[in-house]
């Protein structure tokens, strides 16, 4: 998941590091510390534009002809957690720590925006659907509905696995698979 900050180079610590110290002089870790860094120049236009719509910044730079603003990407840091798991070596439950407690940072402060998909869902009370996940993908592709965008929306909002898997093997193989599983996605 991705997150922007108001502030460039900023950071959260998530997990402290938490270190036994002996009267040899050795150390023992007993936990790792983990930080959330944010980082400058690596946002999307729509990332962008969701920051400056939220947070006003003053003071901004001019271009040589005194009248041009300077985009403010430089103040705008960005958090991708998938990319941080990668180059840090993190495990998922590690990952998962990390999202929810910028998710709960961001509740509860202002300077941590989640970036979530601008896509709406399907039809109002998609969230609310009572069926099997395959009767929801049958019903998204009678109604004429883009799988892509809903798989996309399902990612970012829901995060039922069984629904996204069935969406994806209806993208994979171009048809829905009628199934006499019973089980109730919602």
């Amino acid at each position: 998941m991705r997150f922007i900050s108001k502030y460039g180079r900023f950071g959260v610590q998530i997990r402290p590091l938490i270190q036994e110290y002996y009267a040899t002089g050795a150390t023992h870790v007993l936990q790792q510390s983990v930080y959330a860094m944010f980082e400058p120049y690596k946002l999307t236009p729509i990332e962008r534009e969701m920051a400056v719509h939220h947070w006003s910044f003053n003071g901004s730079y001019q271009e040589q002809d005194e009248v041009t603003i300077v985009q403010p990407d430089y103040r705008i840091g960005l958090f991708d957690s998938e990319e941080a798991r990668v180059q840090l070596g993190w495990s998922e439950e590690v990952e998962d720590e990390v999202v929810r407690t910028l998710l709960d940072l961001a509740d509860r402060f202002d300077d941590i925006l989640p970036v979530r998909s601008m896509i709406p869902p399907p039809w109002p009370r998609y969230d609310e659907f009572r069926g099997t996940p395959q009767a929801l993908v049958r019903r998204l592709v009678e109604d004429g509905h883009d799988l892509d965008a809903v798989l996309t929306y399902e990612r970012d909002h829901q995060k039922r696995p069984k629904v996204i898997e069935e969406i994806t093997k209806a993208l994979e193989s171009g048809t829905v698979e009628l199934d006499a599983e019973e089980e109730v996605v919602g």
